[in-house]
């Protein structure tokens, strides 16, 4: 893997970056702004994935999705766009407006897939109109999260009567499902087609996280404390004792729009007491993404995960998004299908909070932090970029 680190001083630095030619056929070139456990996650998976293709993947790390946002949109007007962008689900509306990403394989216009060899990402890029449906995007779903109403982030998904790019993916599938079933995490990386009835992968999920509601089992249990099964529960823990620590990360994903996401309506009430920095052994309550648990338990061996009643977290799904304007469309589509394989997800998030998109993966996750997945079965997706800003 070559890496290219972009620290940008400027935004015209991005064209440092090289871009794939119809001659690079075995060269994917990947931009992402990946940090932490998704970026050592990342590039296991891309070493993994250049040992078993023979492909080579050039990767141009930014240091922030907002000035991967920038490089994007100089690097539209020089034509050295990236082939594979990774990112968030929150990227979509934008990317789909500026052209950038559209449906993978819709019938008829997928001469690779109707050839007598065809490529292994047909089915899934076709959403199971091409091959086997057990290859298919919608094959992939994790049943507990079944898109539905229930699953909008507002009453009567009343974020669906939004126009333009603030209104989410989900909405036309919702509305009209044509007998697919797709799950909340790929209705976010996926688009409707009114002519087929049907959904398309615009994206490939990976893996996904959420800001959970953390505490030390241990910690409750010297002080008598009963686990917070809703807000008023989580106060009365801070309440009880003294200092009424509360470890929070104030509701940051990465610092930068799109992912500066707070709990609603409670954070800025239990701020901790102490103005000081606090060693996490001694917080009562933990606001933090849930990529950041497995790091914490090195040092809260008691860490668990809460479920309250009256808090649905926000869900931010991370994937690849293969370019519409890429000139190497079979190799990045190559790539970004091997990401989907449960195997794979799974191989790549050892060891971290992640959670895999792929159901069965997601399946084998029950050894991952205690109530990491409950949790997140009742989360409900961050809005989109324009909203979150």
């Amino acid at each position: 893997m070559r890496t290219n680190i972009l620290k940008w001083m400027t935004v015209a630095a991005c064209f440092t970056s090289t871009v794939a030619t119809a001659q690079d056929v075995g060269e994917v070139h990947v931009w992402h702004s990946l940090g932490g456990p998704a970026e050592q996650a990342f590039v296991e998976a891309v070493d993994a994935y250049q040992g078993n293709s023979g492909n080579e993947v050039v990767v141009s790390q930014f240091s922030s999705q907002q000035e991967l946002y920038q490089a994007l949109q100089v690097a539209r007007q020089s034509g050295a766009l990236p082939d594979v962008l990774l990112g968030n689900h929150t990227m979509v509306p934008e990317l789909l407006e500026d052209g950038l990403i559209n449906a993978y394989c819709l019938p008829g216009e997928c001469p690779e897939c109707e050839s007598a060899n065809p490529p292994r990402w047909c089915a899934y890029a076709s959403n199971g109109f091409y091959g086997d449906y057990e290859g298919s995007f919608e094959a992939t779903m994790i049943p507990e999260l079944e898109m539905s109403p229930a699953r909008c982030l507002m009453d009567d998904c009343g974020e669906c009567q939004q126009s333009g790019i603030a209104r989410p993916q989900y909405c036309d599938y919702v509305a009209d499902s044509g007998g697919a079933r797709l799950d909340m995490i790929q209705a976010s990386f996926s688009m409707w087609h009114p002519g087929y009835r049907w959904p398309f992968p615009i994206g490939i999920p990976w893996w996904w996280e959420y800001l959970s509601v953390g505490f030390d089992r241990y910690r409750l249990d010297m002080y008598g404390l009963e686990i917070p099964t809703n807000i008023s529960t989580a106060q009365e823990i801070l309440s009880m004792n003294q200092a009424g620590y509360l470890w929070d990360y104030d509701g940051e994903w990465c610092g930068t729009p799109p992912r500066r996401i707070k709990v609603p309506g409670w954070v800025n009430e239990v701020m901790g007491s102490s103005p000081d920095p606090i060693p996490a052994y001694e917080a009562d309550l933990f606001v933090v993404p849930s990529s950041q648990l497995a790091s914490l338990m090195d040092e809260v061996p008691g860490l668990e995960v809460a479920t309250l009643e009256d808090h649905r977290p926000q869900v931010i799904v991370d994937g690849a998004f293969v370019l519409s304007t890429t000139q190497n469309r079979s190799a990045s589509l190559d790539f970004a299908y091997e990401l989907a394989n449960p195997d794979f997800q799974l191989q790549s998030i050892d060891g971290t909070s992640l959670l895999p998109a792929h159901g069965q993966a997601f399946g084998a996750t029950e050894g991952l932090v205690p109530g990491l997945r409950d949790a997140a079965l009742t989360g409900a997706l961050a809005p989109t970029y324009t909203q979150a800003q």
